[in-house]
C-alpha cells in the first residue's frame, strides 16, 4: 500500500455541462488519409479541464471514456477496418474521442493485416480464437494510448493536487469503471500507476484499504449510491 490514506466523501454532484457541442454522427468509411497512427483527443481533454475545481467529476469523465474502449473495439472488429462507430450516448459531450479511437483502430488493423470483419459469433473455432486475440490486443493498445495521452496532458494539474483532491479524482474514475464507491481511496493518483490498467490498480489499492477499514470495525464501502454527474445529452449509460 502506497502512502497513508484519509477518509473522503465525494461532493454532491451538481448538474454539469462539459460541453454543449455534440460529437458527429457515424459517417462514411474512413479513407486511407484519415487513418492515424497517433492517438490524440485534444477537444475531449480541453472539456475535461473545464472541471479543474471538481476532481471527482474529472475522474468520472475520464473513467467513462476508458470504460467504453472495449465496447468500441469489439464493435469495430464486427466490421471492416474503415468502420466508424456510433458515439455512445453518454459520451456525446466529447467531440473527438470516438473518432480518434476509430482512426487508431484502423491503423492497428491495417498494420496487423486484420482488415476484414470478425463477426461477434464466428462460425468456426479458428476465427473465434483470432477475434479474441485481436480484441484483447487492440483493447490493450488503445487503452495504453488513451491513458498515456491523458496523463501527458493533465500531468501538471494532477501533480498540483493535494491528497483529498487526488482521492476524489480516483473515486470518480472508480465510479465510472466499476460502479463501486469505497470509503477510503489511495492518495496516489491512478493516472500515475504506470502500465497497470486503471481498473486493476484501483481494485488492488482499494481492496487493501478496505481490509484496513474492516479490521478497524468500519465500513469499507459506502452505503449510499452516488449517481454519475449529469452530462447534457447523456440520458443513459451504454
Amino acid at each position: 500500500m502506497m502512502g497513508r490514506s484519509i477518509h473522503c466523501k465525494a461532493p454532491v454532484a451538481d448538474p454539469i455541462d462539459l460541453s454543449k457541442q455534440t460529437a458527429p454522427e457515424k459517417g462514411e468509411p474512413l479513407t486511407p488519409q484519415q487513418v492515424n497512427s497517433k492517438f490524440a483527443i485534444p477537444a475531449a481533454i480541453a472539456q475535461v479541464k473545464q472541471q479543474l475545481d471538481r476532481p471527482y467529476d474529472m475522474g468520472v469523465a475520464l473513467g467513462m471514456m476508458r470504460y467504453h474502449l472495449r465496447g468500441l473495439v469489439a464493435t469495430h472488429l464486427d466490421n471492416a477496418h474503415d468502420f466508424q462507430n456510433n458515439v455512445p450516448k453518454i459520451l456525446t459531450w466529447t467531440s473527438d474521442f470516438t473518432e480518434a479511437v476509430d482512426k487508431y483502430l484502423a491503423y492497428l488493423r491495417l498494420t496487423s493485416g486484420c482488415t476484414v470483419a470478425f463477426p461477434e459469433f464466428p462460425p468456426d473455432r479458428k476465427t473465434r480464437c483470432s477475434r479474441r486475440k485481436y480484441l484483447m490486443q487492440f483493447t490493450r493498445k488503445v487503452a495504453t494510448e488513451f491513458e498515456g495521452y491523458a496523463r501527458e496532458q493533465l500531468l501538471d494539474i494532477i501533480l498540483d493536487w493535494n491528497k483529498e483532491q487526488t482521492q476524489l479524482f480516483n473515486k470518480g474514475v472508480d465510479k465510472a469503471l466499476s460502479g463501486l464507491q469505497w470509503i477510503v481511496y489511495p492518495e496516489n493518483n491512478v493516472m500515475l500507476a504506470g502500465h497497470i490498467d486503471w481498473a486493476t490498480w484501483l481494485r488492488s489499492q482499494c481492496d487493501e484499504l478496505g481490509m484496513v477499514e474492516a479490521r478497524a470495525g468500519r465500513h469499507a464501502l459506502e452505503d449510499m449510491v452516488i449517481p454519475l454527474p449529469y452530462i447534457e445529452g447523456a440520458e443513459e449509460r451504454q
